[in-house]
């Protein structure tokens, strides 16, 4: 079933930023493109704020939350005043900007309890569609790219959200700089082969200036790039003083994509299935000989450096 026939046949949707960071900056372009088919909107995203802004190593448990609403296991719902040890995370930012409460997904309790906690809110809340958001594309990797520096958080969420009613989109195009393009446009090419590209939508430049007003205070580079390309901006962007990302029109583009699909090229989700906590589905990784952003980040506060580098 193609994107556009989706939407006119739901009235709720769960939009999730998979991967931590700055994730969730782009539920808001997925919105964009929801709003004109009427659906009603949920912003989520995963609570990781990355080593440069907050000096704990990995993701952070909603009992870690300051005034936030506690929903169940694995989800709270956060305003604009929710902080962690006095830092307002991104997910707060994107609350205060919406002015409406949105939903802190924690990963630490594994894949298994990110699963029924969705599974929990999706029938209390009456949603119809859950998309998981990822702004990059890195959630396509199949393990041995060179770049690929963060796959720990979306492999947990792409394996949570294929047991619901569900999609991925992936906005950005390479705005990460985890996949090159010719990576991302292999796999896609692929997933297309296979019927699982379910539509695309573009950011236009009106949106695009609105949402750039609120992300150039936001601390997130994945995010920022296809509000730029949507205002027409081209050429080299260097994100975290690390390294150039090629920027065009091609970074406004959102794609849709049938996540069983997806699941058939690669193996990372299954792997980290029924995961208990976030260590565990971490080790499951290990096994298949792949370092995370979990590592680094517990490499980097071992040796009390910043990072430049898995930043979204």
């Amino acid at each position: 079933m193609r994107i556009v026939e989706i939407l006119r046949e739901i009235d709720k949707a769960l939009l999730i930023g998979i991967g931590g960071g700055g994730d969730v900056v782009s539920t808001l372009i997925v919105a964009d493109f929801f709003k004109l088919f009427d659906v009603e909107c949920v912003h989520a995203g995963v609570v990781w704020e990355r080593i440069s802004r907050d000096p704990k190593p990995g993701p952070r448990s909603i009992e870690e939350i300051e005034n936030c609403r506690i929903v169940n296991e694995c989800l709270a719902w956060v305003n604009g005043n929710s902080r962690i040890n006095g830092l307002k995370p991104i997910v707060a930012q994107v609350s205060e900007f919406l002015g409406k409460e949105v939903v802190a997904v924690d990963i630490t309790k594994g894949e298994l309890g990110v699963r029924r906690s969705l599974k929990e809110f999706v029938e209390y809340e009456n949603v119809d569609l859950v998309v998981g958001v990822d702004a990059g594309g890195d959630s396509l990797a199949r393990g041995r790219e060179r770049n690929l520096c963060s796959p720990l958080a979306d492999s947990i969420m792409l394996s949570a959200l294929s047991k619901l009613r569900s999609i991925l989109a992936v906005t950005g195009f390479g705005s990460d700089g985890e996949l090159s393009r010719n990576e991302i446009e292999t796999y896609l090419s692929e997933i297309a082969r296979e019927g699982g590209i379910l539509g695309v939508s573009i950011l236009m430049k009106d949106r695009a200036e609105r949402l750039f007003e609120f992300v150039k205070d936001v601390h997130t580079e994945a995010s920022r790039i296809p509000i730029m390309a949507g205002m027409g901006f081209k050429g080299k962007r260097k994100i975290w003083g690390h390294y150039d990302v090629e920027v065009s029109i091609l970074n406004a583009l959102t794609f849709y994509i049938d996540i069983g699909i997806l699941l058939r090229f690669t193996q990372l989700p299954k792997v980290v299935e029924n995961s208990e906590s976030v260590f565990e589905a971490n080790e499951r990784l290990h096994g298949l000989g792949i370092k995370t952003e979990l590592d680094f980040e517990i490499e980097w506060s071992k040796r009390n450096i910043t990072p430049q580098k898995a930043q979204r």
